[in-house]
């Protein structure tokens, strides 16, 4: 008895540390996480309004314009879709950075055909990639699978955040590789582009939210890394890891998830305690 008396102070001072240690990581992430919310809206307030201002002005332009003018009529009808396509992708990035924040991401379970939704996604950003040049590069004819079961809406803002990653930071006039492979409970994903090489050092903070980077290695939302961590954390939701490799001019975003099963009483996936109801896409 007195020999654990004995011991036990020496426990309570490791304990003691320990704990100080983890309230040191605990407060300077909150710090960061103060100093993230007090600049966010500045910060995103030009991503918002620039939009709207555009649109505004464009579409009072329009206004003005005649029949004679239906060429520059299209031409700035194309103008309001860019800007409005960039607005709305900002606003879902937003929103979902809200819910993750707020906890508040349930997972939805769905059986997804991959190839529709990749191919989806790459023609919504066709006309952003055309803009710098850049084209596509696919070759999903040999796939034997298509269909895979997972959370429908999560998996495709992980792969149009790549896509736009991909296009924001790609140098101009080249391909945008895109590949996919749905094993036996596995879905693949890459995306690979030609442009600045991503220093191993930083590979790591490209998904923090709170850390700042070189332009050409940041995150798809102008700097405010809310594009990649959602990535991120929502790969690492549906039980899947990611993976960056930085080589000779060539940048390849790579991840993988795992497959949700169905048991007796809807959907689950191996080692974890998500569960939810079917919800058929098609």
């Amino acid at each position: 008895m007195s020999k654990e008396l004995i011991a036990n102070p020496k426990d309570l001072l490791e304990e003691f540390i320990s704990i100080k240690n983890e309230l040191k990581d605990v407060n300077k992430k909150l710090e960061k996480s103060e100093s993230f919310k007090s600049h966010f809206i500045s910060n995103i307030t030009n991503e918002i309004i620039n939009p709207f201002t555009s649109i505004l002005g464009i579409s009072q332009s329009i206004m003005k314009l005649n029949e004679k003018n239906i060429g520059q009529i299209h031409s700035m009808a194309n103008l309001i879709y860019n800007e409005s396509f960039d607005l709305d992708f900002q606003l879902q990035n937003i929103f979902e950075a809200a819910k993750i924040e707020a906890g508040e991401t349930d997972i939805e379970v769905n059986r997804v055909n991959i190839q529709e939704l990749i191919a989806d996604e790459i023609e919504r950003f066709r006309l952003k990639a055309e803009k710098k040049g850049l084209y596509f590069s696919t070759d999903f004819q040999n796939q034997e699978r298509q269909v895979f079961t997972t959370d429908f809406n999560k998996l495709k803002l992980i792969i149009a955040n790549l896509i736009s990653n991909a296009i924001k930071f790609s140098n101009e006039k080249n391909k945008i590789l895109i590949d996919f492979k749905i094993l036996k409970n596995q879905f693949k994903f890459s995306i690979s582009t030609v442009g600045a090489e991503i220093n191993k050092h930083d590979i790591n903070k490209i998904f923090d939210r709170f850390s700042k980077l070189n332009e050409s290695i940041n995150s798809v939302n102008q700097g405010y890394g809310l594009g990649l961590s959602i990535v991120s954390y929502y790969i690492e939701q549906l039980n899947g890891s990611i993976n960056i490799n930085s080589s000779n001019g060539m940048n390849t975003f790579s991840f993988e998830i795992m497959e949700f099963e169905r048991n007796e009483n809807g959907f689950q996936i191996t080692d974890t305690d998500f569960f939810n109801e079917e919800s058929e896409l098609f």
